[in-house]
């Protein structure tokens, strides 16, 4: 009986990897489910729709975008990453899943390894902002006035990921901020503007309007480079501090046991997607959103990076 049993065994195994590369070649054979952790209108909630719609129309299955707010994307992730393991329910990704939520909360109802990045789609770049009635014309003018004395200058921030990035900058500089913690965009500029706050970190896109019509003053940018959008605001990296980004990436993932051949077929599928020029000029259309489209391993590689500064700031 038990040769039997291991014949049985060994012949399934043998079986499987068959079985998996006669799924890829099918694939996809049904509906999809893109899952965004975020409520309705969201930048990122738009651009998947965008997305899901190229999926659509390349492969002629239908995909649903299903909204599943809550919990600082925690929800949204548990809830696909509970689902099968086929390839067919694909999962927005931003740092809050794979970086923020295991650092700073110790029981999570996900395991962040089963989370596999398939598609880096855009990021969105932070910009330090400050009132154009006050005396900061650069990021310099910031430092200097932090570094006169332990949390000289105060800063808004909204968001773990900008909390996390002022912390960098402090490190790299050897100041310390007043750090002033709000629970989103709106408050946060209103009190810039309003002279509550010094200075603040803030998404280019919301922020952009507020700059160009001269009730924010613009003093640093978190992307790698300067932005045809405002050229004349430096990057944090040529004001001194050389490798400094911060910007909020945006992309997607399956479930890690997904099977290869399907995570591979689904990777060039959505390759292919993106590289429409339409859907580009789509995704870009919002103020600092800067197109990436990098597939799964390249993704991987920027996660565990930001990850590992992430955790050297936290334990400092």
């Amino acid at each position: 009986m038990k040769k039997y049993l291991m014949a049985a065994l060994m012949s399934a195994a043998c079986l499987a990897p068959t079985m998996q590369a006669q799924a890829a070649d099918n694939y996809p054979s049904q509906p999809l489910r893109f899952i965004v952790p975020l409520g309705p209108g969201s930048g990122a909630d738009t651009n998947t729709r965008a997305l899901a719609d190229g999926f659509q129309k390349l492969t002629g299955q239908p995909v649903v975008v299903e909204n599943r707010p809550g919990a600082d994307l925690i929800l949204g992730t548990t809830t696909a990453l509970n689902a099968p393991a086929d390839g067919y329910t694909v999962v927005l990704i931003t740092p809050s899943a794979p970086i923020i939520n295991p650092l700073f909360q110790k029981e999570l109802p996900y395991n962040p390894d089963d989370l596999k990045p398939i598609l880096h789609l855009t990021n969105n770049v932070g910009v330090l902002v400050t009132a154009v009635g006050s005396p900061f014309n650069s990021l310099k003018d910031v430092l200097d006035a932090a570094a006169k004395s332990p949390e000289n200058v105060s800063m808004g921030l909204y968001g773990n990921t900008y909390r996390l990035g002022a912390r960098v900058l402090a490190k790299r500089a050897g100041v310390e901020f007043n750090d002033i913690p709000y629970k989103g965009f709106g408050p946060t500029v209103n009190d810039v503007i309003g002279g509550t706050v010094d200075v603040a970190w803030v998404d280019l896109g919301g922020a952009l309007p507020l700059i160009q019509s001269g009730k924010l003053r613009a003093l640093a940018v978190g992307s790698d480079e300067r932005l045809d959008i405002v050229p004349d605001v430096p990057t944090v990296a040529e004001s001194g501090y050389p490798g400094y980004s911060l910007y909020i990436f945006v992309g997607y993932g399956v479930h890690a046991d997904t099977p290869q051949p399907i995570y591979e077929k689904l990777e060039v599928l959505l390759q292919q997607v993106v590289a429409e020029q339409e859907l580009q000029n789509s995704l870009t259309r919002h103020a600092g959103t800067l197109f990436v489209g990098q597939p799964g391993k390249p993704f991987a590689d920027t996660i565990a990076r930001d990850l590992k500064v992430a955790r050297e700031v936290v334990s400092q």
